[in-house]
């Protein structure tokens, strides 16, 4: 599905639920983000040998082109190279970029809304099929004033 619209929510991220704890994780923008689009982690390779090693500056952050890749939701705006903090957890009102149905499992489809995954079954062995993001608690028709809300398992 092709759209103009990058964010989840143009309100930015409104969050439902949480489940008690927040489960979030900071990183470096490498672009300008906003809150509510769904994000992308990357970095250098072979950074990290151990925790010793690790600083949460070796995360780093970019809007997801992909429906494949999502590593989590931007809770603020951030720009290039300030800190960004990304919500792996959680029930967050999502655009309905297609048919959502309550109970199934979804992903982001790179234009910052959510849809149902429909049959991974049918993906090659050699590509990656859209990225389960967590599980629709409300059903929605597609539409740019619909939204689901979707509870994140990242």
């Amino acid at each position: 599905m092709a759209t103009t619209s990058i964010l989840s929510n143009p309100l930015g991220a409104q969050a439902i639920f949480d489940g008690g704890v927040p489960r979030t994780i900071s990183a470096k923008a490498l672009e300008i983000i906003s809150g509510g689009q769904w994000v992308t982690f990357s970095g250098t390779a072979l950074v990290v040998s151990g925790v010793d090693s690790f600083a949460s500056a070796d995360l780093t952050a970019f809007g997801t082109i992909q429906p494949q890749l999502c590593n989590g939701m931007a809770l603020n705006n951030a720009g290039s190279d300030e800190w960004v903090t990304v919500a792996k957890r959680g029930a967050y009102l999502c655009y309905a970029g297609a048919i959502v149905s309550g109970g199934a499992q979804v992903s982001q489809n790179a234009s910052g809304a959510v849809q149902n995954i429909l049959n991974t079954g049918s993906v090659a062995t050699t590509t990656m099929g859209a990225t389960p993001i967590g599980r629709a608690l409300t059903t929605s028709a597609s539409g740019t004033a619909l939204y689901a809300l979707i509870d994140l398992n990242l």
